[in-house]
């Protein structure tokens, strides 16, 4: 019973700071997994992060459920993944209430604030994978430069986003394989 109140106490600290998606999320992740309860080690973080990535679903949801089912089986994974979802919900429900009662101005102003908050968690969520492949971190550094550059600066980038990660990935194939 107490690992799966370890369990909800953990992964509910995850879904109450996981703004922004998956990858914004992964230095929070890391730091409960691996620093504040030593459930991990970064080597096996590494590994969760690659089973996550590839399995269908949420990078938090599947780490939730494999690192509970690590713990305490069937029961922790479940737990844990239920702490992953219903503390979110629970939260916007209550922005919801919030944010309908306040004028559209200071809505607006609301989730303003939010956007430098959730580019910050992004840009830290590169410095993990980052640091575990140190030997190509000046590669990669070099490539995440000069593709802030070229979305940045570059109208044609800026317009199709979706294209410049299309030839990053031929590049990123090409130069770590």
């Amino acid at each position: 019973m107490k690992v799966l109140l370890e369990l909800v106490f953990s992964f509910s600290q995850i879904a109450a700071g996981a703004f922004g998606g998956g990858l914004s999320t992964l230095p929070l992740i890391e730091y409960q997994l691996v620093k504040a309860t030593g459930w991990l080690t970064p080597s096996q973080f590494s590994q969760v992060l690659a089973l996550s990535q590839v399995t269908p679903g949420p990078i938090a949801i599947n780490a939730a459920t494999f690192v509970g089912f690590q713990r305490a089986g069937i029961p922790g994974s479940i737990v844990s993944t239920l702490s992953i979802v219903i503390v979110p919900v629970l939260i916007l429900c209550g922005a919801l209430c919030l944010l309908k009662k306040l004028e559209a101005e200071k809505s607006r102003k609301f989730k303003d604030m939010l956007r430098p908050i959730v580019g910050g968690l992004l840009t830290l969520s590169l410095i993990s994978p980052l640091t575990v492949t140190a030997q190509n971190g000046v590669k990669a550094m070099a490539m995440l430069i000069l593709g802030v550059l070229l979305i940045r600066k570059c109208k044609f980038f800026k317009n199709y986003p979706p294209l410049l990660l299309v030839i990053y990935g031929i590049i990123g194939a090409v130069i770590f394989s």
